[in-house]
């Protein structure tokens, strides 16, 4: 293969991997601050479920307490019976002892209710607890590579872009003015690999001759359907080698 091929071949990986580069200097800064929503919003849902259980076991407790509280009224007006003078007096304490124990009845089936919640919610965040953490790690992993990856692209962006200008004042002007007009055009693709007879930029078959032609690789070839710099390809057999 010819030097000036050769130098194409380079001078367009290394525009890709430019290009790669630079697209993900802009959308990592997203990336990132998606994966950081993703991370809040797993966590907020997991503390969610635990914040449930401290509300439940609260209201058990404000519960417990008006039990308690039902249940010394209840002595205290027992203990007030015996010096009740008047039977209206009497059927009145009577009537406040009976709702004191409807309270309390139903204020003990709401406890009961309470703790039965709260045994199905710390059981559901036990089972769930394993794989949140998992995920949560997961996206913390990836966010941090992210984060690596975005610290090093200036560096790395400057080596390629340094490697691209020293590659470029080696070809020709005429041929590096095609390319870069091809690339321009063509989505930043100037130059093709043709595998088995099929350009891989647009998929195109080319003519067997220009084929044979391209794999002697003696001058610089175009495909004749989308005008890219057409390269052989080494890296695996065509048709007419197997």
């Amino acid at each position: 293969m010819k030097e000036k091929l050769l130098k194409l071949i380079h001078l367009q990986e290394i525009d890709t991997r430019i290009r790669a580069q630079e697209f993900q200097k802009e959308t990592y800064p997203e990336e990132i601050a998606r994966l950081t929503d993703q991370i809040t919003q797993h966590t907020e849902a997991f503390e969610k479920e635990i914040a449930k259980v401290s509300a439940l076991e609260k209201e058990r407790r404000q519960k417990e307490q008006e039990l308690e509280a039902a249940g010394v009224k209840i002595e205290k007006i027992q203990g007030q019976l015996h010096e009740v003078k008047t039977n209206k007096e009497y059927q009145a304490f009577l009537m406040e002892i009976e709702h004191l124990k409807e309270k309390i009845g139903k204020l003990e089936v709401e406890i009961l209710e309470h703790l039965d919640a709260v045994d199905k919610l710390r059981e559901g965040i036990k089972n769930t607890e394993k794989s949140f953490k998992e995920e949560k790690a997961a996206l913390e992993d990836k966010k941090t590579a992210l984060e690596n990856d975005l610290v090093h692209l200036p560096d790395t962006l400057q080596k390629l872009l340094e490697e691209r200008k020293k590659l470029a004042e080696g070809i020709p002007p005429d041929i590096l003015r095609k390319y870069l007009t091809l690339s321009e055009r063509r989505g930043g693709v100037a130059v093709s690999y043709v595998i088995n007879e099929i350009c891989q930029g647009c998929h195109m078959n080319i003519p067997p001759q220009l084929f044979n032609q391209i794999q002697r690789a003696d001058q610089i070839y175009l495909c004749p359907h989308c005008n890219r710099i057409l390269a052989p390809y080494v890296g695996e057999k065509n048709e007419e080698d197997k």
